[in-house]
């Protein structure tokens, strides 16, 4: 069954959910690059980046789904009960941001377990997952039900809901640190793109142009956003005017712009998948 044109409570055209991945040293403390001379709890990702991402959130009155790793529990927790308190959802992405794959049953159980337990200990809701790399292990899904998630976001596969979970996917095609980061250069390559990164101005431009294309053809998208990649002033600007044209969607009700958890919500009451 097909939701052009019939997205979310008010049947809008089209929707995009709004998300934002990994937060302070979680991944270099995992990969082992922090500088052992360099004490935690004071990444400019959460010190800046992130209080200049909440302000432009805030004044485009759009809620966001932060996919956190669980460690920032005990780094930044007051950055997380802001986030909270300014109605944004926060999602599970890992402990330190463990290449999910590669995960045995038994570690993957026992992170989702001390992540939910570590978010619930400050009295915060984590109802979602985004497994680190994008990839979930074929047992992932009983797993996260098991913790009592209700859904993911894994790559690449279908939305929808399947034997009690929701997905919520997303496309490498509108993940910022795909476009902008030279690490992501080969995978770029073996999916046909160049392998050079872009300028920050060429994906805010190639992006406006997506999202505009988005409210006329009835998809669905997931946008995902890295704080640390806000740094940089000029993807700082870029992001700020897609978000005013997000906005400017949103009230003119071409697109639905949402939480993952409120679209999850929605695939769970429709109880089918998309196919589109």
């Amino acid at each position: 069954m097909r939701f052009v044109g019939n997205f979310g409570p008010a049947g809008l055209p089209s929707a995009l959910v709004l998300t934002i991945d990994n937060l302070g040293e979680a991944r270099a403390l995992e990969r082992g690059t922090q500088p052992s001379n360099e004490p935690v709890g004071n990444d400019p990702s959460v010190t800046a980046a992130l209080p200049w991402l909440l302000d432009e959130l805030g004044a485009r009155s759009l809620s966001a789904t932060f996919f956190v790793e669980a460690i920032n529990t005990e780094l930044y927790p007051d950055a997380l009960k802001e986030m909270a308190a300014r109605g944004h959802e926060i999602g599970l992405h890992g402990w330190r941001h463990e290449e999910w794959t590669s995960l045995s049953a038994t570690e993957e159980r026992e992170i989702l377990t001390r992540a939910v337990d570590a978010f619930a200990a400050l009295s915060l809701n984590a109802p979602g997952f985004r497994p680190p790399g994008g990839e979930l292990n074929p047992r992932t899904p009983a797993l996260l039900r098991e913790a009592g998630l209700r859904w993911c976001s894994p790559a690449g596969v279908k939305a929808g809901v399947r034997h009690g979970l929701a997905y919520v996917p997303f496309g490498w095609d509108f993940v910022d640190a795909y476009h902008l980061m030279d690490s992501f250069g080969a995978l770029r390559s073996s999916r046909g793109d160049p392998e050079r990164a872009l300028d920050p101005g060429d994906l805010a431009d190639r992006w406006e142009e997506e999202l505009a294309d988005l409210a006329n053809t009835g998809s669905l998208r997931t946008l995902v956003l890295h704080p640390f990649l806000m740094l940089d002033e000029r993807w700082a600007g870029g992001v700020s005017r897609l978000f005013a044209f997000m906005a400017e969607l949103a009230r003119e009700r071409r697109t639905w712009v949402v939480t993952g958890g409120a679209f999850a919500d929605w695939l769970i009451r429709k109880g089918t998948a998309l196919t589109s």
